[in-house]
């Protein structure tokens, strides 16, 4: 689920939020402005993924906020996407400097986007996961945030003070949030997929920038771009 922070500024920008249960849809509805997929609990049928594909195929707009292992049968949206999910969870040492929990990545600065132009809070992000895009001319890949330039990806989650394993761990920086899009059937589709399902989790999305991030990235993949960056910042 969507956290409430987060839910609760959506609703301030005219969103409407509706969950959707696959199992029982015929289909995803053609007339949402963005689908959002978040921590799913349990493995989605097949007959749920194939709903999921089909919405892309029709150029549909999505959020995926993609969970740790295991992927719970989204490895195939993942393969329609052209992205690869290596396992494992980014070490951030700048975390630690801000006395922020081992497992956590901290964004900022960030790329030149325009869900990112002008925006300049720090964002964390709990046992996030790197991103890796593959090389396709279908979709444009744009990073949205890059961690950990002195970290590393951790096969294994730290017991105590972090330790980089050059046997097992792969060194940074990390991709943890990218944006794809593409034309297709006569539209503009925007898809943004983020490492981290906890980013705007209830429990997280209080910390520095998550909930704003968010939600440019909801006005931009509903192509209300004029929306982005015109919250009030606090600090």
């Amino acid at each position: 689920d969507l956290g409430v922070p987060f839910g609760a500024k959506l609703k301030q920008n005219g969103f409407r939020l509706n969950s959707l249960n696959l199992a029982l849809t015929q289909e995803v509805p053609g007339n949402i402005s963005v689908l959002v997929i978040t921590q799913p609990q349990l493995d989605l049928m097949r007959g749920e993924v194939d709903k999921l594909l089909r919405y892309i195929e029709r150029g549909g707009n999505l959020l995926w906020l993609v969970d740790a292992e295991p992927l719970h049968g989204l490895e195939r949206l993942a393969e329609k996407l052209d992205l690869l999910l290596p396992p494992g969870i980014v070490i951030d040492p700048s975390s630690a400097e801000m006395n922020a929990p081992a497992t956590w990545s901290l964004g900022a600065p960030y790329p030149t986007h325009a869900i990112t132009r002008n925006f300049n809070l720090i964002t964390a992000f709990p046992s996030a996961r790197p991103l890796i895009a593959n090389d396709n001319n279908g979709w444009k890949h744009h990073t949205l945030v890059e961690v950990a330039p002195r970290g590393w990806v951790s096969r294994k989650i730290p017991k105590g003070k972090p330790v980089f394993d050059k046997r097992n761990d792969t060194p940074g920086p990390a991709i943890i949030a990218m944006a794809l899009q593409r034309h297709i059937n006569d539209r503009d589709q925007r898809i943004v997929v983020v490492g981290s399902g906890a980013f705007l989790a209830n429990s997280y999305a209080g910390n520095g920038g998550n909930v704003d991030l968010g939600v440019n990235i909801v006005n931009w993949l509903a192509s209300e771009d004029k929306l982005i960056n015109l919250g009030p910042h606090t600090a």
